[in-house]
């Protein structure tokens, strides 16, 4: 009896060192406190909610804007990437046009004699971003890459990244844009619009709601 009271003494020791410490560590942003925090949170509801509050945007991200067309890269028109200028201008971030250069570096080599494409497209492009130092990417798409329950013509569990319930990305639209961490592959919004008529414009305002919300 004796020696299992002092085992739950010592248990009940550790527990309570653990606890003071977990609560006296700092949550100033960095990668060991955030791994920290994640550790100690219970439920999916908790952990999603302290991942969303952990990728709060600054101004020392650079974000990347990548135009989908079938699922694949193109390079962006003109007319649109004038929309994004725009976008970059109103907000207090760092937004560019991913170049087709600098995408395509990144491509592993295809052999055109009838070999098999590369399945993951969407996360080519993440990899491409993250390669030139952005911390985020704005993928966009129209049309059939903006389908409900799916995104650059793949089902959303496809494309190989991370979503949230909330974030929007199911709904269908004429044009739909998810802003990804490209380190993780989470999505952490998504901006939608159903009037397409003048290029992106009502995209790239909608975008700027969520943007807003991360800064």
């Amino acid at each position: 009896m004796t020696k299992l009271l002092k085992t739950a003494a010592i248990a009940a020791l550790i527990t309570g060192f653990a606890n003071t410490a977990f609560a006296l560590t700092p949550h100033d942003g960095s990668a060991e406190a955030r791994q920290m925090e994640m550790q100690h949170v219970g439920s999916a509801e908790e952990r999603q909610e302290v991942s969303l509050r952990q990728d709060k945007l600054t101004r020392d991200d650079r974000i990347a804007v990548a135009r989908l067309d079938g699922g694949r890269f193109i390079a962006t028109p003109h007319d649109e990437e004038v929309d994004w200028t725009y976008l970059n201008k109103r907000v207090d971030l760092d937004i560019e046009i991913l170049s087709a250069g600098a995408h395509f570096k990144y491509l592993p080599e295809i052999d055109f004699q009838g070999a098999r494409d590369t399945d993951n497209k969407i996360d080519e492009i993440r990899l491409a971003a993250a390669n030139e130092g952005y911390s985020h990417v704005i993928l966009y798409g129209l049309d059939a890459d903006a389908y409900w329950a799916s995104f650059g013509g793949k089902a959303l569990s496809e494309t190989g990244l991370t979503f949230h319930e909330n974030c929007g990305s199911w709904d269908s639209a004429a044009a739909k844009a998810l802003l990804v961490n490209t380190h993780t592959g989470e999505v952490l919004g998504a901006a939608k619009a159903d009037d397409v008529t003048y290029n992106i414009g009502q995209l790239a305002d909608d975008m700027e709601r969520v943007l807003t919300t991360l800064t």
